[in-house]
């Protein structure tokens, strides 16, 4: 059976009147976001990481942007795959980030929620690969996090006071 593009086109009209609204776009939700937050600065590598991320997606804002981000995250390592010989060659990461967004002129809460990710890495007989393969999946960790709060922010801009 070959595939029809009249059948897509009319399974697609009942989304034209429906209110859809693409959220990346030129001037949508996240375009107009853009600057608009400044994001919470803490001192670790994660955090780091964490806000870089978000500036990338959202912009950066500064002290005058209309809205502030703060987050709290805890980040666990659990042994994933145990040996035959009692050696871990497997530990996943699981991280939880919980944040709001501030309206900075009245200092009120305009959105909280909270984001969960998990990734894991391997762990070889040599110490300093272990060390860079766990650098890396708590880069990993974090930035999934942090893409995951940009994408909810986008969504949920739109109903935030002006």
């Amino acid at each position: 059976m070959l595939f029809n593009r009249r059948i897509f086109l009319l399974g697609a009209l009942p989304l034209m009147g429906c209110g859809f609204e693409p959220v990346y776009g030129e001037k949508s939700s996240a375009s107009a976001l853009l600057g608009q937050v400044d994001i919470q600065v803490q001192n670790s590598r994660n955090s780091f990481e964490f806000r870089d991320r978000l500036i990338e997606r959202l912009g950066r804002g500064d002290a005058s942007a209309p809205y502030y981000l703060t987050y709290e995250f805890g980040i666990t390592s659990d042994d994933l795959v145990i040996s035959d010989s009692d050696n871990v060659t497997r530990y996943t990461l699981s991280g939880v980030t919980r944040y709001k967004i501030l309206e900075r002129a009245s200092n009120t809460v305009v959105f909280t929620d909270k984001v969960a990710s998990n990734t894991a890495y391997s762990a070889t007989s040599g110490t300093y690969q272990t060390s860079v393969a766990e650098r890396d999946a708590h880069v990993r960790l974090v930035w999934d996090m942090a893409e995951k709060i940009a994408t909810r922010i986008s969504i949920v801009a739109p109903d935030w006071p002006k």
